[in-house]
């Protein structure tokens, strides 16, 4: 299957060995880069202002020597990304080993839509997410990669980072999403970063996998510190995944239709999630997204997710597509809708109710 990024979000397109397209990215998205960089220094500052500090350098070795028996070619690429856009290697860590955003409990706050037969008018299958940050913008890109052997990829994640991509397709049919489960009872034990991902590298998921079924496979088997809500769909299955540091939970979509965003649903892990008095806005997302699919149910296409993405009920904080006001609060900053069979990935880098076309109303 050879895939193709649409929308108003214009991607890189990088070919090549770990190295080439490492290179190629820092070089294309160096301001990019350096601005993700700037906001992790001064989080991290903040963060000891407030008596939270850590042992950067020391974790960041351990979780480097990890990765380095783990998967060396992310190491390299990283590097190569350094070359590119001229900043240290050292640095460009602190993104692909995301030590700080792990470490605020990662306020990236993101809504996973998916629809497939019977719920689509067009027998499509569709999987749609938005990333809502809060603290500063950190800015992303599109990365179509083309491998030697013929397979590509398409993801979209922060730039700079390579190691979890928040959506992306590959060229086996296979199309993934995540978001972020944090609350007060969130355990993150440090100690695991000298033998796990500190964040479960989506990148390697997705690049290796081949199927829902395999997919499933690699996560349960990839050693973490963290979990997260995971939704993954080819062109046979769709299910959810709902990941702690030990245990990963499936759920397959019933009707053609699956929704997550920041809580579990399992009813074991269900208490390590944010309750709704704590997080209003994940729930009021979740429920929103569900009625509406059931509301519509059989009828959707590219066009009427879109405007279900740009949803501004409960607008600013509580809607799918978010607006933080006079810099409080969470901004949407992406948002992306991969389309199989086709092998799609429609995306742009800000609020989709920025980017709507004539024939995608945003919803009321």
């Amino acid at each position: 299957m050879s895939l193709a990024a649409l929308g108003p979000a214009k991607p890189l397109v990088l070919a090549g060995s770990p190295r080439k397209q490492g290179i190629e990215h820092g070089r294309r998205a160096r301001q990019e880069i350096l601005a993700n960089l700037n906001l992790v220094r001064r989080g991290m500052l903040d963060l000891a202002a407030r008596g939270r500090s850590y042992d950067y350098e020391g974790l960041l070795a351990r979780n480097e020597a990890f990765v380095q028996r783990e998967a060396p070619e992310i190491l390299e690429e990283v590097q190569g990304i350094g070359e590119g856009a001229e900043v240290p290697y050292r640095d460009l860590l602190l993104l692909n080993l995301p030590l700080y955003f792990v470490g605020i409990l990662m306020p990236l706050e993101c809504s996973q839509i998916l629809v497939a037969p019977p719920a689509t008018a067009d027998g499509r299958i569709y999987l749609a997410k938005t990333r809502d940050l809060s603290r500063g913008r950190l800015e992303h890109v599109v990365l179509h990669r083309r491998y030697d052997d013929g397979r590509e990829l398409i993801e979209v994640g922060a730039a700079g980072s390579i190691t979890w991509p928040g959506s992306g397709i590959n060229s086996d049919g296979l199309a993934l999403s995540t978001s972020g489960v944090w609350s007060k009872r969130t355990v993150i034990d440090l100690d695991r970063a000298a033998r796990g991902w500190l964040l479960i590298n989506s990148h390697l998921l997705l690049r290796d996998s081949r199927s829902v079924d395999d997919l499933a496979e690699r996560l349960s088997a990839q050693p973490r510190v963290t979990g997260l809500n995971l939704v993954a769909t080819d062109r046979h299955a769709a299910a959810a995944f709902e990941a702690t540091a030990d245990r990963v939970y499936r759920q397959e979509a019933e009707g053609g239709i699956l929704v997550r965003t920041n809580h579990f649903l399992t009813p074991e892990i269900r208490r390590l999630a944010p309750t709704p008095e704590e997080h209003p806005s994940s729930y009021h997302r979740y429920q929103v997204a569900v009625a509406r699919l059931r509301q519509q149910h059989g009828q959707w296409d590219s066009s009427r997710l879109a405007g279900l993405l740009a949803d501004h009920n409960g607008y600013p904080q509580l809607s799918i597509c978010r607006h933080a006001q006079n810099g409080e609060g969470a901004d949407t900053i992406y948002a992306s809708i991969a389309s199989l069979p086709e092998g799609e990935l429609w995306s742009t880098l800000d609020n989709p109710c920025k980017s709507l076309t004539p024939d995608q109303p945003a919803a009321e």
